[in-house]
């Protein structure tokens, strides 16, 4: 960017805002061609371990309630131990639920810079930490406003 601009925030790298654009990494967007701006929460997707911790919730029970048919019942020799076949389903019941539980508990949310332009909106600038994007988005606001206040002054 040009050395006689107003400097409102950089990270160093990728990220820069200036009073008349917002570059990240390559592209610049120009801040008269932005129509809106924000801060926006992207939720992790939950849903396919959800639905492993109740198969294994299922899995387990059907083993557990014997559910399975009389002509399996017979003793499967695993690492040197006789397990009922029930019993190898209860713990594939217990694994399915504990995998899936733990890697739910370790997905986090996301943050991103939101921007709506005439090409529409996008998520330009996304990361785990929700000080980094809510420093940008401050900037952009205080970039937004001293460029409006501008445009009444002429």
């Amino acid at each position: 960017m040009e050395t006689n601009k107003i400097l409102y925030y950089t990270d160093g790298h990728e990220v820069s805002v200036t009073d008349s654009g917002f570059k990240v990494k390559k592209t610049l967007y120009q801040l008269q061609g932005i129509t809106r701006h924000g801060f926006s929460i992207i939720s992790p997707h939950r849903a396919p371990f959800t639905v492993l911790m109740v198969l294994g919730s299922i899995t387990f029970l059907c083993g557990a309630m014997n559910i399975l048919p009389t002509s399996w019942m017979r003793s499967v020799n695993i690492l040197g131990f006789s397990l009922l076949v029930n019993s190898v389903v209860m713990i594939a019941g217990i694994v399915f639920f504990i995998l899936g539980m733990a890697v739910m508990f370790r997905l986090k949310e996301k943050y991103a810079v939101r921007i709506f332009t005439a090409e529409g909106e996008k998520n330009v600038v996304v990361s785990q930490s929700r000080e980094y994007i809510s420093q940008i988005v401050d900037a952009l606001n205080r970039a937004y406003l001293d460029l409006m206040k501008n445009r009444q002054r002429k």
